[in-house]
């Protein structure tokens, strides 16, 4: 039962990708590096947005203790598609229509959440975490992983009491881990230019991949702050946040594979080697090879809803908003809070 709820927030991912199939035209190693470049920046506004998800509790601050809460949530956010696209069509089918259609490719996620109000002095601190180790046993898909560990802690401001909404501020630190692997295709090939054999006559060449394996990794580091302002009106209490967070991502790719040259034959790694190098291309042998990238930068969200306030227990309707880049999310959660 567990693997089975786990496994259906991935339905997105799942959807996403197509049945894998041979191509014949060769990929040229300049545009898969151009490509995974352009997949690493994407990633660097959507990494630290996505690791936001869980711990967005309309009430500006919980009171303090022995007031707690204990529930769970789950949702996604969107990153922009273009160059993921791209990458997984050298490999395979492009994605879905649907998938672009849907202003983004949607990044699943959830959290199981806790939060304990302070002593003496008018704070709350809490924790969020969430881990989906998916192993598919066959078929196309080989590897689904999910990490997501955080915490904050929210200082009020001003107390939501009589006409005044409650205002806190806030500052957490979160981690995001994730990867999947997939079977992509009977095979491909890339295409490269020899310019070692013969310096002065350079040759257009290629390498076979034979049914290779298609990993891609990814995973951020935040530090991230926050102000919140919330209302409670008998059993509704809208909220509405902004967030500023600095992500340390890094994200890559590798292929698993038996290589040959365009003949069939053993690839020579004394000249394809130093040329794949030169591409960024790491670990590069008869195997496979793969490539990675590290980047920082700042995100800044929007988020906001509402929750429904019964006794013990509320439910709770949280948007979000990723200014960098106009991507959205959403999430829904349930928790018993007193």
């Amino acid at each position: 039962m567990k693997k089975t709820v786990l496994s259906g927030l991935f339905i997105c991912f799942l959807l996403s990708i197509p049945v894998f199939s041979a191509r014949a035209d060769a990929i040229q190693i300049e545009d898969l590096q151009k490509t995974m470049d352009g997949f690493t920046q994407e990633l660097a506004y959507s990494l630290p947005f996505n690791s936001g998800l869980g711990l967005n509790w309309a009430d500006a601050h919980i009171k303090n203790f022995p007031h707690f809460g204990v529930g769970f949530s789950l949702g996604f956010t969107t990153m922009e598609a273009t160059s993921f696209d791209k990458l997984i069509s050298y490999f395979s089918p492009s994605l879905p229509s649907w998938v672009t259609g849907f202003g983004g490719f949607p990044l699943p996620g959830y959290a199981l959440e806790g939060r304990l109000g302070g002593l003496i002095l008018p704070f709350d601190i809490g924790f969020k975490f969430g881990v989906m180790p998916i192993d598919p046993k066959g078929g196309n898909f080989q590897r689904l992983d999910y990490l997501l560990v955080g915490g904050d802690i929210r200082y009020r401001l001003v107390e939501d009491k009589g006409l005044l909404p409650g205002i806190s501020i806030g500052v957490g630190i979160n981690y995001l881990k994730g990867g999947l692997g997939m079977n992509a295709g009977n095979g491909t090939s890339i295409g490269y230019t020899d310019n070692i054999t013969d310096p002065d006559n350079p040759t257009d060449k290629s390498i076979n991949l034979a049914a290779p394996l298609l990993n891609l990794d990814w995973e951020t580091k935040t530090l991230e702050f926050k102000a919140q302002i919330s209302k409670k009106f008998l059993i509704i209490t809208p909220y509405l946040g902004i967030g500023a967070s600095n992500g340390w991502s890094k994200a890559g790719y590798s292929v698993k594979t038996k290589i040959t040259d365009e003949t069939g034959q053993e690839v020579d790694l004394n000249v394809v080697k130093p040329i794949m190098e030169q591409f960024g291309l790491k670990g590069f042998d008869a195997n496979g090879f793969g490539s990675s990238a590290g980047f920082t930068g700042w995100s800044y969200r929007l988020y906001g809803g509402f929750s429904f306030n019964l006794p013990f227990f509320k439910i709770e309707l949280t948007g979000l908003y990723n200014l960098r880049d106009q991507k959205y999310g959403g999430t829904i959660g349930a928790r018993f809070q007193i």
